[in-house]
């Protein structure tokens, strides 16, 4: 039989972010592989959910003081998965307020994570029955690359949007709202895909 001190803690944190005077947000990320600074964020997630006790006569801190600090000691290691690192080169948290919708920045980290329910290639990870072939380039596989930079039929959308047909995948960071709208045209709800 399990525990109660589950239910007791996530009460504890509701209650936390009920008293909280600052908005709280919360985001679907896809998931710890490849994502700069999920690994670090993890690491000191556990250790701060294994402390036995939050000391109350403690001042509180703001989430400035906070954020500064956390800015200060922690510092992303280099990305050593090549199409990660050349999809956040050029990242700038900015560039990605400029997407403003949940659903918007939901497709942006699909994208960039390669994990698209729309690209082929994927869902032939997940079901081996699934063609991974591009339907309008049968000789290459239906990746983030190859929709992005290669594929015959987004290469119109990508001269309107980009003005130019050649991208390469720090597009994903350097036009967050471009890609998505590339996304939009080509890619979300066809049903050709």
């Amino acid at each position: 039989m399990a525990s109660p001190a589950p239910a007791l803690n996530v009460e504890r944190i509701l209650a936390a972010l009920e008293d909280c005077s600052s908005t709280v947000s919360v985001q679907w990320i896809p998931s710890h592989v490849n994502i700069p600074g999920n690994e670090i964020v993890d690491t000191a997630a556990k250790e701060a959910a294994s402390l036995d006790s939050i000391q109350e006569e403690q001042e509180p801190i703001s989430f400035a003081a906070v954020k500064a600090h956390i800015r200060r000691e922690i510092r992303d290691p280099p990305i050593a998965h090549e199409r990660t690192a050349q999809t956040y080169k050029g990242y700038t948290t900015d560039k990605d307020k400029e997407i403003r919708s949940r659903a918007d920045q939901v497709v942006l980290a699909r994208l960039r994570s390669g994990h698209h329910k729309n690209l082929r290639a994927y869902q032939h990870r997940i079901d081996e029955s699934v063609d991974p072939t591009c339907p309008h380039c049968p000789d290459k596989d239906h990746t983030l690359q190859h929709w992005l930079t290669e594929c015959d039929r987004t290469m119109g959308e990508r001269q309107r949007i980009f003005g130019t047909p050649s991208l390469t995948l720090d597009i994903l960071s350097e036009n967050p709202p471009g890609v998505v709208e590339l996304a939009r045209r080509t890619l979300l709800g066809s049903p050709t895909l």
